[in-house]
């Protein structure tokens, strides 16, 4: 692959709910040889240069964008050797190990107490994590809840009812805890 097909690539890679990797909390620790010399942390989709050396993808993307002297002359950030050659084939064992990394939920800060293998935390924040937000199943509201908080019966939370006690206005959420 050459540069201007791995520049292509970037753009479609991305989803709008996709787990920052970067910013998550790591429990475990790692050895160095797992980590980008651009960003430091653990290779997220690793590509490999013709001089073997290995960077995330969206760094080696932001590194040939960002290369003064133009792509054509584009040399490898850690020695220097001048490429033209980008392969995606990395060592699946690299790829798994940087996957086994242990970390915390994304949401742990909001009281999520999972840790999980890093190659794992999408589908805990898609399918498992209770603190995630999502979308209000009122069909008039469109506030956010967390998972963990809507109703059995898939009600909107956020609609206001009166309290018999003190006459003030009350959202469901709230009204069921101070009966």
């Amino acid at each position: 692959m050459n540069l201007e097909e791995l520049l292509a690539m970037e753009p479609n890679s991305d989803r709008d709910n996709i787990v920052d990797l970067r910013s998550l909390d790591h429990v475990s620790s790692y050895d160095d040889h797992l980590m980008c010399p651009i960003c430091h942390c653990p290779f997220i989709r690793p590509v490999r240069l013709q001089c073997d050396h290995v960077f995330c993808q969206k760094c080696l993307n932001s590194a040939i964008t960002s290369f003064a002297a133009g792509r054509d002359e584009f040399t490898c950030p850690s020695c220097r050797t001048p490429t033209k050659g980008i392969y995606l084939n990395v060592p699946r064992l690299l790829i798994n190990m940087c996957d086994d990394i242990r970390v915390k939920c994304p949401f742990a800060e909001e009281g999520c107490k999972e840790i999980i293998p890093r190659g794992h935390v999408q589908s805990h924040v898609d399918k498992y994590c209770g603190y995630r937000l999502v979308d209000c199943p009122g069909t008039l509201c469109d506030k956010k809840s967390r998972k963990k908080d809507l109703h059995p019966d898939r009600r909107c939370m956020h609609e206001l009812h009166k309290c018999l006690r003190c006459e003030e206005e009350i959202m469901e959420q709230d009204f069921e805890v101070n009966m």
